[in-house]
């Protein structure tokens, strides 16, 4: 594919290379000759700058939390209490069974928890019972 140098120095890229490149209005460029040869290549840490700082981890989350959501289990971490253990997963007897045990402690701690957040439910007698009791 051939090109001609416009008046004011401009280049316009054929589209079918704009395409293979992924080169949008707002790419930047780098230019260098080597051995009398014009190298144009795209700046791919662009992309990347740009996206710094766009997405927000929740409070306390970190990165590797957020790339074992997506990547799922590696085959050495620990299985988390709230973790369910899938039937079909390979998982030696003795580690399933420890960790039914934690998963119970940690519903029951939850359990507990939820209980006591829970204000106190006032009790209502009915009419029959206070005027039952004299009052």
């Amino acid at each position: 594919m051939e090109a001609t140098v416009a008046q004011r120095g401009q280049v316009v890229i054929p589209k079918a290379i704009r395409d293979q490149l992924g080169l949008v209005p707002g790419t930047q460029l780098s230019f260098t000759v080597e051995g009398g040869k014009l190298i144009v290549r795209k700046k791919v840490d662009d992309a990347f700058s740009r996206a710094r700082g766009m997405f927000r981890l929740p409070h306390g989350e970190t990165a590797e939390d957020l790339l074992r959501d997506l990547r799922g289990r590696a085959p050495g971490d620990p299985i988390e209490p709230w973790e369910e253990l899938r039937d079909d997963a390979d998982v030696p007897a003795a580690l399933r069974e420890d960790h039914a045990r934690r998963r119970a402690a940690w519903l029951a701690e939850r359990e507990a928890l939820a209980d006591a957040s829970q204000p106190p439910r006032k009790i209502r007698r009915s009419r029959r019972t206070r005027t039952a009791e004299g009052r």
